[in-house]
């Protein structure tokens, strides 16, 4: 019997399988958390070099996206699959076996290349196969797998942190991406013909110039970083909100941390149906929307009321569904221009939003954190300026068919 291929089984089967890539990326950047302290007290390291493990993960997952992308497109998205699975599960093990702090910066490092193969070779899959509002429902969909991490991952990362140490930690992450390996060897195959295949080039700085030239890219894009800058603030000033002003012991952060991980997974489903029945467009102006009045709630709450658990999680309640319907909607309406360049196109989109959230909540972050003023004037800019992009692509595009 001929093995079945990807291009043959359902839409709910890809997404299957290709949600472990993504997921890897969120995975290793949450499940560690609960250890910070005790790597920080392990290594008698400062607080901002221990940041780096956090900071320098996503900066470099952005950047690597440059690179990965158009070696997809020249080499196919499967050969790059397994060496990203291979680069990360070398990362762990790095981390896992690290004698000082800067070791572990490296494991971190190293796991961020690997980790944002996976995920820029799973989205540029998705363009071989889906187009139009198809292609940003099965994005959406796609997403919400993300939002697993952040549910389960801190709470495993604390049991394990409890009952054995940060090393157990990598070396778990290690075993998963050696299941993932597995897994992909027996269920996908190769989707980019030869004859699409680009070569990576001298011009490719000019190739990126193009795509993000583009209006329709630019825009969505735009839209999509703004919602995962609104996530990477919250989950950078979470544990001092949290903790240090509201005084919930840490055995419980995980907990109210996995709400807004259950809101950004149901919001993602949201968003790929939403896309799908009111259009591309019309999801990303709505998660805009929503974005801004969480901002508003957020310090309405606090002026009114003082500090509190439910001014603070309520109010990211609604951001987490706001921000998943740009997250979602805005990848599907990025990359839908851009057929036989979706891994490079794929690639850019990542890069712009990692680097744009990066910058938002590391700029946010200059500041002590003593409110929940300085998160929520954050989310009534973001909300603002992805509302702005979105009147003004209905302004130069009103008759474009992702509306």
């Amino acid at each position: 019997m001929t093995p079945k291929t990807i291009q043959s089984r359902s839409t709910f089967a890809v997404i299957l399988i290709l949600a472990p890539l993504i997921f890897s990326f969120a995975l290793a950047l949450d499940i560690y958390v609960p250890s910070i302290p005790a790597i920080k007290a392990y290594f008698n390291a400062s607080q901002l070099t221990v940041q780096l493990t956090v900071s320098l993960f996503l900066l470099m997952a952005g950047l690597g996206q440059l690179l990965m992308g158009p070696l997809s497109d020249q080499f196919g998205r499967l050969r790059i699959i397994f060496s990203s699975i291979t680069i990360f599960t070398i990362g762990s093990i790095i981390c896992t076996l690290s004698t000082n702090i800067n070791m572990l910066i490296m494991g971190r490092i190293v796991q961020a290349i690997g980790a944002c193969g996976m995920m820029v070779s799973a989205f540029a899959i998705v363009r071989d196969l889906f187009s139009g509002d198809d292609c940003a429902k099965v994005y959406s969909f796609l997403n919400s797998t993300i939002a697993l991490s952040p549910i389960l991952a801190p709470i495993i990362g604390g049991y394990i942190e409890h009952w054995f140490n940060w090393r157990i930690t990598f070396a778990a992450l290690a075993s998963i991406s050696l299941m993932i390996l597995l897994s992909v060897s027996i269920t996908l195959n190769e989707t980019l013909p030869m004859t699409k295949r680009t070569t990576m080039s001298t011009g490719l700085l000019k190739t990126y110039a193009h795509i993000f030239s583009n209006q329709t890219f630019f825009i969505f894009t735009m839209c999509a970083s703004c919602g995962f800058a609104g996530f990477l603030t919250f989950f950078s000033s979470s544990s001092y909100i949290i903790i240090s002003l509201l005084h919930i012991t840490p055995d419980h952060f995980g907990f109210y941390f996995a709400s807004l991980g259950i809101v950004f997974f149901i919001g993602s489903f949201i968003s790929g149906f939403a896309a799908k029945k009111i259009g591309t467009f019309n999801t990303v102006f709505l998660g805009a929307i929503l974005m801004t009045l969480s901002g508003l709630l957020m310090i309405g709450w606090y002026l009114y009321f003082g500090l509190s658990l439910f001014g603070f999680m309520g109010p990211m309640m609604l951001m987490g569904l706001g921000g998943a319907m740009l997250l979602g909607a805005g990848a599907g309406g990025a990359i839908e221009p851009f057929g036989e360049m979706a891994g490079t196109a794929s690639a850019l989109f990542g890069c712009c939003e990692f680097v744009f959230a990066f910058l938002i909540s590391t700029f946010v972050l200059q500041w002590k954190v003593t409110s929940t003023l300085p998160l929520g004037l954050t989310l009534i800019i973001l909300g603002c300026l992805a509302t702005a992009l979105c009147l003004m692509y209905r302004k130069i595009k009103p008759t474009n068919n992702l509306a």
